[in-house]
C-alpha cells in the first residue's frame, strides 16, 4: 500500500515538479481532500477525492473510474471491496 505525506495545500503549492513525484495527501481549509501520486490524483484504497459536500471522485493513476469500475481494477482485497461497497453505495 502506497504512503502518502500530510501536506497543506500551500506546501503542496509550493513544491516543485520534481518534489512532486511523492505521494500526498492535501487537505484544503474548507475540508476537501485529495490523494495524488505522481501529481496525478491516485488511491487504491478509497476515493482520491473527498469534497466538503460529502461527493467522492475514484482515481488510479490520474485516471477517473466509475465506482465500479474502480473496484474492479483496484488491487484492495474482496473484503476491503465489500466494506468499501458497504460506505460508498
Amino acid at each position: 500500500m502506497i504512503e502518502y505525506t500530510n501536506i497543506s495545500y500551500q506546501e503542496y503549492d509550493n513544491l516543485s515538479e520534481k518534489e512532486r513525484k511523492n505521494s500526498y495527501f492535501i487537505e484544503y481549509p474548507r475540508g476537501d481532500k485529495y490523494w495524488k501520486v505522481n501529481s496525478k490524483y491516485h488511491r487504491e484504497d478509497g476515493p482520491a477525492i473527498i469534497l466538503f459536500n460529502g461527493s467522492v471522485r475514484w482515481y488510479l493513476n490520474g485516471t477517473f473510474y466509475s465506482f465500479d469500475k474502480w473496484l474492479i481494477k483496484t488491487p484492495i482485497s474482496d473484503d476491503e471491496k465489500v466494506f468499501l461497497r458497504l460506505k460508498y453505495s
